[in-house]
């Protein structure tokens, strides 16, 4: 507890940058995105891109780099057409199969990683008008040296089963935002669509519900949204992946396979209403919306109507701080103000503030505090809280090579958070972690390495030590190793396939 203290000091009172610091150029994409709303995010710059090196020249003994072809359809692009031998990607007819391949054979490729690989590419005109297509294919296993006979690993997610493989997600995504350049208008849309193991923390209520999703397995919809903007001005409309907190849907999108307490127990992941965002500077914007409350599309869930608030300011080059706030009422457990659909709905109110900092171009650190709250949560006439400190760093050692770390506390005050969320409202079917009610605080130190085989094709693991401080739950269990233990430790791996 004092290691995981001194390390989200040490990142909170990190020195400014100096005044004449050249502009960044920090290779981790997916963990280099400022905090910011999920409509800063969702661009394709930003999701998955890989780390970014200058190409060395080809060896005398290499084959001569043909040039790319013309920007088009052109049905015999392949690997000789796209690489020449020498891992040049052609810009807009390039195959993402064979790019993988074609890396291979070429001396000089496997030096530095080149360009990423994208489907969008295939689809020149879609592309040209800015569109964004693509996704990813994930499977991880977890090593758990207990061995527990239900084969959870504890409250643990989004690889949550033990000693057993999950093909976590199949991926894809497609849209084009809205974007005005500050003057006019103009229109946009998005869709994502998740098919895995990881489809049971991202249904929502009304929704996936009708989809037949199995225990393990299934379909979930977690962006599906049109959007219009006018001037510097954007209003989205549909249902939309929260912007609360630093970590997303999305196993790609993230450092780590695993997903921090704050974000799994604390945090809603989508939500579904009008979401207005107004950028005021460049450095400044704040939005403000409407939805159907946590995870919800319609009464199903919910019935009644929420407040969104978000801010984003860029301090500068090396700095960005974000705040969103999430309001209104949602599910208790205490049945107080009982609605037609057999569930209890009392005031809730939700803040999470991340900061970001920029040491080097090549070293990055992540501070994030959560905190929530609710009337009545558990019982009648109490009030049940959850609040907690993350923070990461991550160091681009090489090209191909990364490492991060990350040190976590997260109360769950009252006992309602850890634990009770699965099967969700969205995912009926969905079997999870059966154990909740730990009234008291986790602890979580977690470190690995992310390496990438091609520019589309990288593998991470991570050493997880989880511990737990408090009262055993109601039915005298604890939180890992089948109810026994109040800590555990394990090695998660897996491997991401971009396209």
């Amino acid at each position: 507890m004092k290691a995981t203290t001194r390390f989200s000091l040490a990142l909170a009172l990190a020195a400014l940058c100096p005044a004449a610091a050249r502009a960044q150029t920090f290779a981790v994409s997916d963990v280099s995105v400022p905090a910011a709303p999920a409509s800063y995010y969702y661009s394709d710059a930003n999701i998955a891109a890989g780390p970014a090196c200058a190409a060395p020249a080809c060896a005398a003994a290499a084959p001569t780099c043909a040039a790319a072809p013309a920007c088009g359809m052109d049905p015999t692009c392949g690997m000789a057409a796209c690489d020449g031998g020498c891992g040049d990607s052609c810009d807009c007819c390039c195959s993402p199969m064979l790019d993988w391949l074609s890396r291979w054979p070429c001396g000089c490729s496997l030096e530095c990683l080149g360009e990423k690989c994208s489907l969008v590419d295939r689809f020149c005109c879609f592309k040209e008008r800015g569109g964004v297509m693509g996704g990813w294919l994930a499977a991880g296993y977890v090593w758990n040296p207990y061995q527990p006979n239900e084969r959870f690993n504890g409250p643990m997610t989004w690889n949550d089963r033990a000693n057993e493989a999950q093909f976590n997600e199949f991926y894809f995504y497609a849209g084009r935002a809205a974007n005005t350049e500050g003057c006019g208008w103009d229109v946009g849309w998005r869709i994502d669509t998740l098919y895995g193991s990881s489809y049971r923390w991202n249904t929502s209520g009304g929704f996936e519900t009708n989809f037949g999703n199995n225990q393990f397995y299934g379909l979930a919809v977690p962006a599906m949204y049109g959007e219009v903007a006018y001037n510097n001005l954007t209003v989205k409309v549909g249902r939309f992946v929260s912007p609360v907190g630093y970590y997303t849907i999305g196993t790609a999108n993230n450092y780590f396979p695993i997903l921090p307490y704050t974000y799994q127990y604390g945090e809603p992941f989508t939500q579904t209403g009008i979401l207005a965002t107004q950028k005021v500077s460049d450095s400044f914007s704040f939005g403000y919306g409407i939805t159907h409350g946590w995870d919800n599309t319609d009464n199903t869930g919910n019935p009644h109507a929420g407040g969104l608030l978000t801010g984003t300011w860029t301090i500068d080059e090396c700095r960005s701080f974000a705040y969103v706030g999430v309001f209104g009422p949602e599910p208790n457990f205490s049945q107080v103000n009982l609605a037609n659909n057999g569930f209890g709905y009392t005031n809730r109110y939700f803040q999470t503030l991340v900061y970001t900092r920029k040491f080097s171009d090549d070293v990055m650190g992540v501070l994030q505090s959560d905190f929530g709250r609710q009337e009545d949560a558990v019982t009648a006439g109490s009030v049940a809280s959850w609040y907690g400190i993350n923070s990461y760093l991550y160091w681009n050692m090489t090209c191909r090579l990364q490492w991060g770390v990350n040190g976590e506390w997260f109360r769950d005050d009252g006992g309602f958070r850890v634990g009770q969320v699965l099967p969700s409202f969205g995912s009926p079917n969905a079997r999870g972690y059966a154990r909740g009610g730990f009234d008291g605080s986790f602890y979580r130190f977690m470190f690995g390495p992310k390496y990438f085989f091609t520019p589309n094709v990288y593998g991470r693991a991570a050493f997880v030590a989880d511990f737990y401080d408090g009262d055993a739950n109601a039915n005298g269990d604890q939180p890992f190793d089948d109810g026994t233990k109040d800590n555990q430790q394990v090695v998660a791996f897996d491997l991401i396939a971009t396209f």
